[in-house]
């Protein structure tokens, strides 16, 4: 199947309108009409915002297949997972000088 032919498909699924899909990119429906009619493709932030409005990846828009977007999920909710506060300061540590900053002058009215 071709992109127009799955653009199309996906909208139609999703019960939108060319206008809704339209609104939503904030594009013109022309141009929803053009990809669909494969006079033209949409461009990469487009076919993010595609993705995002279908619930479908990337890869499922341009190409027709699913083969990575189970995996993809399951490795970023399992690396979330593990997450631990260890790996929060060590991406974070440059945080503790504003915070410690701010709250100077009022350990310094404690102190004096």
């Amino acid at each position: 199947m071709e992109l127009e032919n799955r653009l199309k498909k996906l909208r139609e699924e999703h019960q939108y309108s060319q206008e809704d899909v339209a609104r939503i990119l904030d594009i013109s429906r022309q141009s929803v009409s053009k990809w669909e009619l494969g006079k033209g493709y949409p461009d990469l932030d487009n076919l993010i915002k595609l993705s995002d409005l279908y619930g479908v990846s990337l890869d499922e828009i341009i190409r027709g297949e699913e083969k990575y977007s189970g995996k993809v999920e399951d490795s970023q909710q399992s690396e979330l997972s593990h997450k631990t506060f260890g790996d929060f300061m060590y991406h974070y540590w440059w945080l503790i000088f504003p915070i410690l900053g701010m709250l100077s002058p009022i350990i310094y009215r404690l102190i004096w």
